[in-house]
């Protein structure tokens, strides 16, 4: 009898003790989550890949864009400050119904002007980069931007 006792209480404890895989599941965030979750800084502009028109900290950049910080918002809309320091005027952002592309409409950086869709190719914690057309001063760019939490 103190046998069956002692296998039924040990197997209690052993049972109790377990835990299930799904205690050990880190939940993943949805795209739309890691981009509306951080305030973004450009680290890296490029045209087509080819041309670098700013890398974070280079000192020979085209254009100097370490003032330039991006929130969007998870209501759609964007703030943060231009490349001059300056509220960003308006604009907003969304993503497609698989959450591969991000849509920015009138997004107002000075001349620059973000609209129209962008191929997400990277999205986590630290990393938000996209590819697609940016309008600056009338031109549009193949652009791929390369943008980190701050």
């Amino acid at each position: 009898m103190k046998k069956i006792v002692f296998f039924i209480l040990t197997f209690v404890v052993v049972l109790s003790s377990c835990k299930s895989n799904d205690d050990n599941v880190t939940p993943t965030k949805t795209n739309k989550e890691y981009i509306s979750a951080k305030t973004w800084i450009l680290d890296e502009l490029s045209s087509g890949g080819v041309i670098t028109i700013y890398k974070k900290g280079a000192t020979t950049n085209l254009y100097d864009f370490s003032k330039l910080e991006l929130v969007l918002k998870a209501d759609g809309s964007v703030t943060g400050t231009d490349y001059l320091g300056q509220a960003i005027k308006g604009g907003t952002w969304a993503a497609n119904s698989d959450q591969t592309k991000v849509i920015f409409t009138n997004v107002n950086i000075q001349s620059l002007i973000l609209s129209g869709e962008f191929t997400l190719n990277k999205i986590n914690d630290t990393n938000f980069d996209v590819r697609g057309n940016v309008s600056y001063e009338g031109q549009n760019i193949d652009a791929i931007v390369k943008l980190i939490a701050k």
